[in-house]
């Protein structure tokens, strides 16, 4: 289903290149933006300058996002910054939510939901006790 999944420790340790290409994102459809706004009232060279200066900032993008793609890492909102990050948690795949002004990866959601459902990650629930642990010894979760 995921081509990786993550733990929080190997997430964060890409936290670093990830802000890096986020940026280089945003900057690279900036000056998509710009150049497709100029563009109908151009002539001549300008024109041609500016529809190859599109088609190189397109394909930018586009390969930042197979990068994402190839790291497992699912870009939600580049604007915002947030990413996810397939996990497995207590036998269930979810996905870390990340957001780029936060300093680590804390929070997690279901796959079926989003941004809105995150979770922090210290409130997970609790993975099952063993099936042979007898239940006084499980706790008052168990």
């Amino acid at each position: 289903m995921f081509p990786r999944i993550y733990t929080k420790e190997e997430a964060d340790k890409l936290l670093p290149e990830l802000r890096r290409v986020l940026a280089q994102m945003r900057e690279a459809k900036r000056g998509l933006e710009e150049a497709l706004r100029r563009l109908p009232e151009a002539r001549g060279l300008e024109r041609k300058a500016l529809e190859e200066e599109a088609r190189f900032l397109k394909g930018s993008l586009e390969a930042d996002l197979q990068y994402l793609g190839r790291l497992g890492v699912l870009l939600k909102d580049l604007e915002r910054g947030i990413l996810d990050f397939p996990a497995r948690l207590d036998g269930q795949v979810v996905y870390l939510c990340w957001q780029e002004d936060e300093p680590e990866v804390l929070y997690w959601h279901p796959l079926a939901e989003g941004f809105a459902a995150r979770r922090p990650l210290k409130e997970a629930p609790l993975a099952p006790p063993p099936s042979g642990t007898p239940l006084a010894a499980r706790g008052p979760r168990g």
